[in-house]
């Protein structure tokens, strides 16, 4: 049984790392939503081949499995799209807060669906994780909570939690499923073919009423081709690098989502990332302050209280 969770902190230090790759893309072609589905685009599309490679060449389907591939990718896709506008005029912390929350309580309270137990160690782990995460929350000047910024809190918070339900829905189904690799060759195909569509749409929509949705955050027209060919390589590296990093991690998370309970996953996952997030922080040579080591001794707290 261990090794499964060995295989979970394998995702979650994967999912931690991640971002590299994210933020080296938005370096070249910033990080305005055409140029994120872009991205979407080619990790699913990078994807593909490596999830059939490591399924050993075979690609399956069922129906069951291709109607929760489908809704796990235009999930991921809403996500994105609200993500992006929360992020444009909201506390940075408080996106974060409301992003993991749902990651951590949606599959933690649909594992009483699959009749999993709720256990004071459980409630105490989940408390723990919960305080390290308030503890996070830092006040930005001029970030107001307007409606539609609430609307869009409440819209990450349930898609991202909606993510891991799918996963836990697919892997504890109790009809004919694919394998993991196989599952995940059929949702980034959908992902792919999902965000060139959103991409598509974007570029006509452009073409027809306004040019400025597709430029690059701080492009000039005075680029050479060449260091826009080179600039265009290096993104789709970084997209790559992302693809199999992301992929491995969500791989991983998938094949313990048939042995691990769906809230002891989903409290390890928020934890561990929180742990990750300090230690990389402290790395990059952030300051340790009474309230990022309280929030880090919380995390570490919850995440051991919750295998036990």
């Amino acid at each position: 049984m261990w090794i499964y969770y060995l295989m979970l902190v394998g995702a979650v230090l994967l999912f931690s790392v991640q971002f590299v790759f994210t933020k080296c893309f938005q370096k070249e072609k910033g990080s305005t939503f055409f140029y994120s589905m872009i991205f979407s685009a080619i990790v699913g599309a990078v994807s593909i081949p490596f999830f059939i490679l490591l399924n050993g060449g075979k690609i399956e389907f069922t129906p069951f499995s291709l109607l929760i591939a489908v809704l796990y990718s235009a999930d991921a896709i809403v996500c994105s799209v609200f993500g992006a506008k929360t992020l444009s005029r909201a506390n940075l912390s408080v996106y974060s807060i409301f992003m993991m929350l749902g990651g951590m309580l949606l599959p933690f309270f649909y594992g009483f669906t699959l009749g999993e137990k709720m256990t004071w160690l459980k409630g105490v782990a989940m408390a723990f994780v919960l305080a390290s995460m308030l503890l996070t929350l830092k006040k930005e000047d001029g970030k107001k909570a307007d409606p539609f910024t609430l609307v869009c809190y409440a819209i990450i918070f349930i898609t991202n939690g909606v993510t891991g339900v799918l996963t836990f829905m697919h892997q504890r189904a109790t009809v004919a499923i694919v394998s993991e690799s196989g599952f995940l060759v059929l949702a980034n195909t959908a992902k792919a073919a999902l965000s060139l569509l959103v991409v598509l749409g974007i570029f006509i929509y452009s073409r027809i009423k306004d040019p400025s949705i597709t430029k690059i955050d701080g492009d000039s027209p005075t680029k050479k081709e060449k260091s826009k060919f080179y600039s265009w390589v290096l993104a789709i590296g970084f997209s790559v690098g992302f693809a199999i990093v992301h992929g491995t991690g969500s791989l991983l998370s998938t094949i313990t989502a048939s042995y691990i309970e769906a809230g002891v996953q989903s409290t390890i996952g928020t934890g561990g990332c929180i742990l990750m997030s300090a230690i990389f922080g402290i790395a990059f040579g952030e300051k340790i302050t009474k309230k990022s080591l309280a929030s880090l001794l919380c995390a570490l707290a919850g995440t051991v209280l919750i295998v036990l």
